[in-house]
């Protein structure tokens, strides 16, 4: 038998899981779809359905917890997830390995700059520090 390939044309995706309420599938679009159906959340039912087969805990938890609840950045406590391709300059959805743990205050000041504007900022910041204890 022929494995059962998503059609990247289909204007989405539907999403059946046990947990979905009343056994209503949801929708989402193909990339997603396909991420999940590769990182073994999903299996493809059909060209434009999936069946999720783990329910997995939300996107920030698990950054949260995959880093310890630590800033990526600066080394702090971190409570908030960043971006690091910023959401408000390119619409594309959100994956585990395209986030990390961050401060509130290093998620604010990256806010959607790119990331090697960012790092060039933070590096300049502590050099400064650096300097400071040393005169």
């Amino acid at each position: 038998m022929a494995k059962i390939k998503l059609n990247p044309k289909a204007d989405f995706i539907k999403v059946h899981a046990e947990w979905h309420k009343n056994g209503i599938p949801g929708r989402t679009f193909y990339e997603k779809a396909l991420y999940e159906v590769n990182k073994g959340y999903a299996e493809v039912i059909a060209e434009d359905s999936i069946r999720l087969t783990v329910k997995l805990p939300p996107l920030k938890d698990r950054v949260l917890k995959r880093d310890n609840y630590v800033c990526q950045y600066c080394g702090n406590y971190g409570d908030t997830i960043d971006h690091l391709i910023p959401q408000s300059q390119y619409k594309i959805f959100t994956t585990e390995e395209m986030t990390v743990c961050a401060c509130k205050r290093c998620n604010q000041l990256k806010a959607d700059k790119p990331m090697h504007v960012f790092i060039k900022e933070l590096m300049k910041e502590e050099l400064i520090k650096f300097i400071d204890k040393k005169l």
